[in-house]
């Protein structure tokens, strides 16, 4: 089980569970949250909101993984594995910060702190996609061995940056996502989780960030997402008066 003890807008304490309830009647008071649930819970304390994420199933061989992608993706992922392109875990965290926030800055997305990836605690894991010393593209997961599930939290690259390819930066993206999916396979992990494919806080569906995803012959899901009364009415406060942005 993954908990994560969070301080919601810096102030208050928020327990954070990912991927199962444990039970308990005190966990429906408080301020706590259920991510991604794939069974449903009954109980008129909590709030349910849908989520929509797209899965891949790692239950199977290697090669029935890779064939299940596209063939212009398996032609990508062949071009980059046969340029040299290296594949590592590294959960060097400031490494990582750097490198996610210079990539963040391009896309006008929120920065990320190691401090907050840090309470993630050993469920963190980051890839990185590095070819002659360069690093190409980075992903990070939350990895729960209990649910063998496998999230990707973030990824970044840089297809933004003039000095690379943006050919080879897609390639090599693509052939980190291979890798991964290689790596957690053999931990025993069954789900290959993609995240998510809507805007931050809205219904409305990014086409090519689905496209990208379901080209790796993943999966449209709705699992759920489940909040206590308290921490529900708080959320929803922080995000209409814009204090919210992930």
């Amino acid at each position: 089980m993954i908990q994560i003890k969070r301080k919601f807008l810096s102030v208050l304490p928020v327990n954070e569970y990912w991927f199962i309830y444990p039970g308990g009647f005190w966990r429906l008071a408080g301020l706590n949250v259920y991510n991604h649930l794939r069974k449903d819970i009954s109980s008129p304390l909590l709030v349910k909101a849908a989520n929509h994420t797209v899965e891949l199933d790692l239950g199977r061989t290697e090669e029935e993984i890779f064939g299940s992608f596209s063939s212009t993706f398996r032609t990508h992922i062949r071009a980059a594995e046969k340029s040299g392109v290296k594949c590592y875990f590294d959960n060097d965290m400031d490494k990582f910060v750097k490198f996610y926030n210079d990539f963040a800055a391009t896309k006008g997305l929120p920065a990320e702190s190691a401090s907050r990836l840090k309470g993630y605690g050993d469920s963190f894991r980051i890839c990185y996609a590095e070819l002659d010393g360069e690093v190409l593209a980075a992903h990070s997961f939350i990895v729960d061995h209990d649910q063998k599930i496998v999230r990707l939290m973030q990824s970044a690259s840089r297809r933004f940056d003039e000095n690379f390819d943006k050919n080879k930066i897609g390639k090599a993206n693509k052939y980190l996502h291979f890798w991964d999916m290689k790596e957690f396979r053999e931990m025993g992990i069954l789900s290959y989780d993609f995240g998510g494919y809507m805007e931050t806080h809205s219904e409305k569906v990014i086409d090519s960030l689905l496209d990208f995803k379901l080209n790796f012959g993943a999966q449209q899901k709705t699992t759920a997402n489940y909040y206590t009364l308290g921490y529900y009415v708080l959320r929803q406060l922080a995000i209409r008066l814009k204090m919210l942005n992930k």
